[in-house]
């Protein structure tokens, strides 16, 4: 049965961890406070910053809620300290550096109320990067409106390519949150562990096409930053996490392919990096365990003769080499070339809608 109508009582909290991103954080936080929805509560955790955070949000954004740390408690800790402090019905987490369209929290609101009991909503969600030439968009993402808990496992399980499900798509029902919470212990894939608790505990995402967020992409690092040691062990401790508690669900081989791919991206990314020796027989183990038989390219390359190249380098030299070549292949860069692939111009009115709404909130 579905909840009904809404009504303005259904307080939304939308909980953003910062830590030192003043000048990009006022933008997130402006178009959090612009939401149409009526009923809405802001609060920020700020995680430690240096930069002169504290100081802005008291001049610009004295009405919003602030919970302060002295030591960063990491990106789990900071939503979860976010939960605890905030008193709304419902519950949205946005990332400092991203943004909200005007309509976004009332459209889920809505959506919502049209789901039944244990259903959770999540809208569409694009990702957006400013270059030279101008804002050039990703693809529209929504995830779809009905399937199996076990297949939605296995899209937040798969390293590669682009899940329909993301951070500030979702509009989260607080009961939720008598049961799971953000894993504290992870640095990274610390979103894809929450849904997966989440629907672990009986809740089935459902995507309605409703809304927008806007993924920033830029040179900065994200709430979680990507490529480094710390991350890599974090990424190790999610998957290895998971195997353990999938291995034994019913219906776990629909997620086999992804948990290898996983294992394998890991294996490369920690091949010959002397502080993760002590996981990779754990890996390997973890790896075969999922049906993994032999060594390939889990991420290869778009480029025909790179790809080639990749292959190679592992046949001959192995993970170590394979690491070292791709290492060299992705020394960073504003926004990775094989990135690029990921936007476009925008070419339809939706497109040339979301880029006027994504530089109004710039420029707010």
């Amino acid at each position: 049965m579905a909840r009904g109508k809404e009504s303005v009582s259904d307080k939304v909290s939308i909980v953003v961890p910062t830590r030192n991103r003043r000048d990009i954080l006022r933008y997130t936080l402006r178009s959090a406070r612009s939401q149409s929805w009526p009923n809405i509560e802001i609060v920020v955790v700020d995680e430690a910053s240096t930069d002169g955070t504290t100081r802005m949000l008291a001049a610009e954004f004295a009405d919003l809620k602030v919970v302060r740390h002295d030591v960063p408690h990491g990106p789990g800790g900071a939503r979860n300290a976010g939960i605890a402090a905030s008193h709304g019905d419902w519950v949205l987490f946005l990332d400092d550096d991203d943004l909200l369209h005007q309509d976004h929290v009332k459209a889920l609101v809505e959506a919502a109320h049209e789901l039944p009991e244990g259903n959770v909503v999540s809208g569409q969600w694009r990702r957006f990067v400013e270059t030279p030439s101008g804002i050039q968009l990703g693809p529209i993402m929504c995830a779809p409106a009905s399937r199996p808990a076990m297949e939605t496992l296995a899209e937040f399980l798969e390293p590669q390519g682009e899940g329909s499900v993301w951070t500030s798509s979702v509009l989260w029902p607080r009961s939720v949150f008598r049961t799971v919470l953000w894993d504290e212990q992870l640095f990274t894939n610390g979103d894809v562990d929450f849904f997966g608790s989440a629907v672990l505990s009986g809740a089935q995402i459902v995507g309605r096409p409703v809304g927008m967020a806007y993924y920033r992409a830029h040179s900065g690092q994200r709430v979680a930053g990507s490529g480094t040691l710390r991350s890599l062990l974090s990424a190790a401790r999610y998957r290895l996490k998971w195997s353990q508690l999938l291995l034994s669900h019913p219906g776990h081989q629909v997620c086999a392919e992804a948990m290898r791919n996983g294992f394998m991206t890991l294996l490369i990314g920690l091949a010959g990096v002397p502080d993760a020796q002590e996981l990779m027989p754990f890996l390997l183990d973890a790896y075969r365990m999922w049906g993994g038989k032999g060594y390939y390219v889990s991420n290869p390359p778009q480029h025909s003769l790179k790809r080639w190249i990749a292959r190679g380098a592992l046949k001959v030299g192995g993970l170590t080499v394979l690491h070292w070549l791709l290492k060299q292949a992705s020394r960073p860069r504003r926004v990775q070339q094989s990135d690029m692939a990921l936007y476009g111009t925008p070419a339809s009115e939706a497109d040339r809608s979301d880029v006027a709404t994504i530089r109004e909130l710039d420029q707010a």
